[in-house]
């Protein structure tokens, strides 16, 4: 028998916040728990966060998306900002901001 190794949660920063999940349709692509997302208001799907001023939520589960599958989203909460998955792209102090209104808040 194999042994089971054991990972601590780094993801979520605490329970102050409530976990809120959403499930959302998204983009064609390959996506990773604790990605950031952003929403695009024409097609109301989610893709990878590349502009810190759409940032919508946190992925809660892996997915691959190839059509019109959904996936559970965390829509506020209380995260690690090095827990998170982001774009190279983007600066996560300016997502942190973006989320606040959203009651999504990195620690």
């Amino acid at each position: 028998m194999a042994k089971e190794t054991i990972t601590p949660e780094n993801l979520k920063a605490g329970g102050v916040v409530p976990y809120l999940v959403e499930p959302m349709g998204f983009t064609a692509g390959i996506y990773t728990r604790g990605m950031l997302l952003e929403l695009d208001p024409a097609t109301l799907k989610l893709s990878k966060c590349t502009d810190e001023t759409k940032f919508f939520g946190v992925l809660s589960e892996d997915v691959v998306v190839t059509g019109t599958e959904t996936a559970m989203v965390y829509v506020s909460g209380m995260f690690y900002k090095t827990g998170v998955i982001k774009e190279d792209a983007t600066d996560i102090e300016k997502i942190r901001i973006h989320g606040i209104p959203k009651n999504i808040y990195m620690r």
